[in-house]
């Protein structure tokens, strides 16, 4: 008999290729900000002779056309998640990051070309980002879909630890005139997307998804190779049944237009949850620390490059720490309430201790000698403990919940709009964030840590818990959705259900063979 591990192989090597895209999403922003600043990169786009002023300019939109592509490559995935699959949305999304990344290698000094190639980057994570949620929660069984979809997290921050690695060792290994000082972190790109896009010829189409457009034969094959157990054993029939009778509601509900949809309480609750905590993720400030935490950390006394360079890495690390804690441990012990709420609170009082300690420590210059003081230690280590409750919290959860509770027949439709928001925030946060700090210093961490606050009472009040929940009918009464009328019909007795979804589906399949 296969042991757990064993039998969960495939699930899990599914999973992985479908947060593949999660490291597309965190490696693109983890080495563009070493990028942009090698001596080869500005040699190399005629940008080492531009005044302070317009360099910025320049690397701000290589970073702001990346996240617009992002932002735009949602809705374009969307039709083709729901229309075409949930797998080739991936192979969709891989293909896009891929022609992405050729661009900007081969840009031949073209700065407009190297920005194009980093908009169609991002619209390649933009539509990785809507499906993968949604192709893990629907392949994964309640008691595993918790663990599984926080892998999303933990390979967004690896990703991200690895891009800022590679462009620091890429300047401190190769020659300034070298042009694959920057030419390499551009080009890994590349291996990834490829990585992805050959996973996904290795893995199924989700189940739920097949069920639905009625190809129940391949439906009951992916589900036999994503649980590793026959066709004919007696869990996969249970659950092989659960999907048909969901799917044959969901493709008569299809039928009805969206803004019925919204007629309706359930679904509104919902989509203020999915789009709350995608705010709520945004605008605690986790990207603040992200954009000043080397000047944090200069203030603290660690002056030199190299000190800097190395505290910042450890914050990277300590985010990789927290998402693989929370996957492999945190998940299991509390449910999502707890989490959020603990995070929220831990994370706002970061912030508020933060703020005092920027606003008694005096930046080092040509006056003011670097020291290390109590208070500038205290100030990396709320970086520190900030960014490690974000991680067990609202990092991983909010993806994990946006994916697991909208109905079926919308799922991919809710999902988009949350995912919209989440890089729609990303934009407010990376247009305000810099002349927040400019203006009024320390108290823009008053004011991230006061949406820390308000995020703590928003899901204290209005976010259930969704741990354990199966996706579909369960979720359902959790929300006090309405029965459908056609449901009331199909579900009086369960056995009868059963017998007439499999009766149903046989008749399908010796349609399509006659």
């Amino acid at each position: 008999m296969a042991t757990s591990s064993n039998s969960n192989r495939n699930l899990y090597s599914a999973a992985v290729v479908s947060c593949l895209t999660a490291a597309l999403f965190g490696y693109s922003v983890g080495f563009i900000g070493g990028e942009i600043v090698l001596p080869s990169f500005l040699a190399h786009f005629h940008l080492n002779h531009l005044s302070d002023r317009d360099l910025a300019s320049a690397r701000s939109w290589s970073v702001t056309a990346w996240i617009v592509g992002a932002l735009a490559g949602v809705p374009i995935g969307m039709p083709v998640c729901s229309r075409l699959g949930r797998r080739l949305c991936l192979q969709f999304s891989a293909v896009l990051y891929v022609v992405g990344a050729t661009v900007q290698v081969f840009s031949s000094g073209n700065m407009a070309l190297f920005e194009a190639g980093r908009l169609i980057n991002g619209m390649g994570v933009g539509a990785g980002t809507l499906v993968s949620p949604i192709y893990i929660s629907e392949i994964s069984p309640a008691s595993q879909r918790g663990m599984l979809m926080s892998g999303y997290q933990v390979f967004i921050q690896c990703g991200a630890l690895l891009g800022f690695w590679i462009a620091f060792i890429s300047q401190a290994v190769l020659s300034d005139r070298s042009a694959l000082q920057w030419q390499i972190p551009v080009a890994l790109q590349l291996i990834a997307g490829l990585m992805l896009l050959i996973g996904t010829l290795l893995i199924p189409e989700s189940p739920r998804y097949l069920a639905e457009r009625g190809h129940y034969q391949l439906m009951e094959e992916s589900l036999a190779w994503l649980r590793r157990i026959s066709t004919s054993d007696p869990l996969l029939l249970s659950e092989r049944l659960q999907i048909e009778t969901a799917a044959e509601l969901s493709k008569d509900l299809k039928q009805r237009p969206f803004i019925r949809e919204l007629g309706k309480k359930d679904v509104r609750s919902r989509l203020v949850i999915g789009v709350g905590l995608m705010i709520a993720q945004n605008m605690v400030g986790l990207n603040a620390l992200n954009y000043y935490a080397p000047v944090i950390f200069m203030s603290a006394g660690f002056t030199s490059v190299s000190s800097s360079l190395f505290l910042t890495g450890i914050f990277g690390i300590v985010k990789v720490v927290s998402s693989l804690a929370f996957m492999f441990k945190f998940v299991h012990v509390k449910g999502n309430r707890f989490w959020l709420m603990l995070g929220s609170g831990v994370c706002g009082a970061s912030m508020l201790v933060l703020a005092y300690c920027v606003r008694v420590t005096t930046l080092p210059d040509h006056t003011h000698e670097a020291s290390i003081t109590a208070i500038g230690i205290v100030s990396v280590l709320m970086v520190y403990l900030f960014s490690f409750f974000f991680g067990v919290s609202l990092g991983p959860i909010s993806w994990n919940v946006c994916a697991e509770i909208f109905p079926l027949h919308i799922n991919s439709t809710c999902c988009a709009i949350t995912t919209c928001t989440q890089w729609a925030f990303q934009v407010v946060i990376a247009a305000v964030t810099p002349p927040l700090l400019a203006k009024i210093g320390w108290a823009t961490y008053v004011i991230y840590g006061g949406f820390c606050i308000l995020s703590l009472l928003w899901v204290g009040i209005f976010v259930p818990e969704t741990k354990g929940v199966g996706v579909g009918k369960p979720m359902d009464e959790l929300f006090g959705a309405e029965k459908p009328v056609d449901e009331e019909t199909i579900v009086e007795v369960s056995e009868t259900t059963a017998l007439l979804v499999h009766d149903r589906r046989r008749r399908s399949s010796l349609t399509a063979y006659s």
